[in-house]
């Protein structure tokens, strides 16, 4: 009795009920080998599709086009601007904070805790 399996039965028996071994021709051998083939084809294009799309991916992330990469790079110099104020405000003595004049403010305008009052 012939099996229709997604891993196909390669051995047949004949009407004697011997085997005939791997590769004997039957009803279903062609059918089953085409089967396996697209099967093995298909996965084969699934796995190129894969890699093409890690491949894009891994590219974009090292060259990224021009107004990308400008954008970066105005970024990193701002984080950069940051972390040297904040360095420098953290070296710099509080006493000097509080020395500093206030700015001059126009006559319409409101001190700047004026809604603890």
């Amino acid at each position: 009795m012939n099996s229709i399996l997604a891993f196909p039965v390669y051995v047949q028996q004949s009407g004697t009920g011997a085997a005939t071994g791997v590769g004997a021709s039957g009803e279903h051998t062609v059918a089953m080998d085409l089967f396996v083939m697209i099967n093995l084809a298909f996965l084969m294009f699934m796995l190129g599709f894969f890699a093409c799309w890690a491949w894009l991916i891994w590219r974009r992330t090292t060259r990224p086009p021009p107004h990308i990469q400008l954008i970066m790079e105005l970024d990193d110099e701002d984080e950069e601007a940051r972390k040297q104020e904040s360095t420098a405000e953290s070296t710099a003595p509080s006493s000097s904070a509080a020395a500093e004049p206030e700015p001059e403010r126009a006559p319409w305008e409101r001190e700047q805790d004026w809604w603890k009052k």
